[in-house]
């Protein structure tokens, strides 16, 4: 099948009903993740990015360092969790990366932060779930050392959105879904340039322009509700294509109409913004700290 330019076409997109060939298929993942950050790529801006080495972060990575303008300062961080035979191999995925496009990159070491890895955390808090924990300390290294930066860019694709907006749904929590879509206080500002991007397109991008990004899964990503909610968001999708964008879309729409503000405490331990007395890190590091007392 042909392209709608006449050449080729090598990717169909089910939700569009339409063939791209190579050239038109990248220029409209890059046109999407313009549209999205075009605001803030202005003179004097720094922007820290989030990176893993997966896919989406290199993608989203390659494509600012592509469309931003001298002017505009770029700093990959990586957070180093200490999962066993896993994020050595995502760290020298992301040095060889960030040498090649010609970023700079600070590498941030759990371990450092708080004296234990991930998988220390995770056998001392086993009633807990390996993705949350991680998101928490994840969320809190990133923000603590973009705060000499404008913006903080994070690589979550449309079917990441689709996948916690129907996630905070179905669990009834009301205040997540409101502050999914809103800029906290006290936190550095978030974009999402692959928001309007989906997975298997950003997939497809990577492998186009022959990005080297670490395939092999998380060993703790299948233990997640996150995973299954993936799943049932892939079989909605192939049911009505064009389901993700109808999910994330009324869900900014439905965003704009709520007019709410809850007071943002500090925690009275590290003076991070939380709801509480701790953030949810001095609480873990609290549990962590009385487990091994008992341990002795």
């Amino acid at each position: 099948m042909k392209c709608k330019c006449g050449n080729e076409g090598i990717y169909y997109q089910a939700y569009s009903n339409k063939y791209l060939c190579e050239n038109c298929f990248k220029e409209e993942v890059e046109r999407r993740v313009k549209k999205v950050v075009k605001p803030y790529m202005k003179r004097g801006v720094k922007i820290n990015i989030g990176i893993s080495g997966g896919k989406d972060s290199l993608v989203m990575a390659h494509i600012l360092n592509k469309l931003s303008y001298p002017e505009v300062k770029l700093r990959c961080i990586f957070i180093h969790e200490g999962i066993e035979g896993f994020r050595d191999k995502a760290l020298r995925v992301v040095k060889k990366f960030c040498e090649k496009e010609g970023l700079e990159l600070k590498v941030i070491y759990l371990k450092e932060e708080f004296n234990y890895t991930l998988d220390e955390m995770i056998t001392l808090l086993k009633e807990y779930k390996p993705c949350s924990i991680c998101a928490v300390f994840r969320r809190y290294l990133l923000n603590k050392y973009s705060k000499d930066s404008d913006y903080l860019a994070i690589g979550h694709n449309l079917d990441d959105h689709a996948q916690t907006i129907l996630m905070n749904y179905i669990e009834g929590n009301i205040k997540n879904i409101i502050y999914f879509g809103k800029d906290a206080e006290g936190f550095v500002k978030r974009i999402k340039p692959l928001k309007y991007v989906p997975e298997e397109e950003v997939k497809f991008y990577a492998d186009l322009v022959k990005l080297e990004y670490q395939k092999e899964p998380c060993p703790y990503s299948s233990l997640s509700y996150r995973h299954k909610m993936k799943e049932i968001i892939k079989l909605l999708e192939k049911m009505k294509p064009g389901v993700r964008f109808s999910i994330v879309r009324g869900y900014e729409k439905l965003i704009k109409l709520i007019n709410y503000e809850e007071k943002i405490n500090r925690c009275k331990k590290c003076n991070y913004p939380c709801s509480g007395e701790l953030c949810k890190v001095c609480q873990y590091l609290e549990l962590i700290k009385e487990r091994m007392k008992n341990e002795l």
